[in-house]
């Protein structure tokens, strides 16, 4: 009988390929292997997705789906406006569905371990990602409701240039940093960016109050 991996390594997974997102994609920029790197770091990131919020079939099964319709940026046909919509919109339901299964387990559990801190870490950063897609869709509705470089602005045909540059906003937002580098120029953007930030606050005190308590209880036992 095979034994079942734990999810502490599937957390792992994910947030491992989440690094290589933030560190090493920026590294290839204007190399002419950026395009091929950012997008084998984002087969990773959907893999590992997948595989650390498949619990039951129907989640894999969903999660597989949108993972696909991901990928259509991928296709030669994929600077299309339409095509570049679906991917984005798949996006963010793959990353809230992701993130709402970590969540889930993580308001289950009845004890603070390696488990629950690297679901926390991976939540945390699956919302900011979901954020970033939505901001991406947005950007493609109303070119211009970010004060984006031209230069990012430019890559949206390829998607990828364009997609980390709301990913990192998305990320500041979400910790409330702020740097204002990236701005938003039109009211839903701003209601939105809004909201991410109170949900980032709301984040780091309920779950962070939750381990706590969690943790104090472990200590009585």
């Amino acid at each position: 009988m095979a034994t079942a991996v734990p999810r502490s390594m599937r957390y792992a997974a994910l947030l491992i390929s989440l690094l290589f997102l933030a560190v090493v994609v920026p590294l290839f920029e204007g190399t002419g292997f950026d395009t091929a790197v950012t997008d084998l770091v984002s087969i990773a990131i959907l893999v590992s997705g997948v595989w650390a919020a498949s619990h039951r079939a129907r989640d894999v099964a969903i999660l597989a789906m949108l993972a696909i319709l991901m990928t259509t940026r991928w296709l030669p046909f994929s600077g299309q406006r339409g095509i570049a919509l679906l991917s984005g919109i798949a996006g963010a339901l793959f990353f809230v569905y992701v993130a709402g299964i970590i969540l889930a387990d993580l308001m289950a559990a009845r004890r603070v371990t390696i488990d629950t801190i690297g679901g926390a870490a991976c939540g945390y950063l699956m919302i900011g990602l979901a954020f970033g897609s939505l901001y991406f869709v947005i950007e493609l509705l109303h070119p211009g409701a970010f004060n984006l470089a031209e230069s990012a602005r430019s890559s949206f045909r390829a998607m990828n240039a364009g997609y980390l540059h709301l990913a990192y906003y998305s990320i500041v937002t979400l910790t409330t940093v702020g740097y204002g580098d990236i701005n938003a120029k039109i009211p839903i953007a701003e209601n939105l960016s809004a909201i991410e930030a109170m949900i980032g606050q709301f984040y780091i005190a309920v779950l962070v109050a939750r381990l706590v308590s969690i943790q104090i209880l472990q200590r009585g036992e």
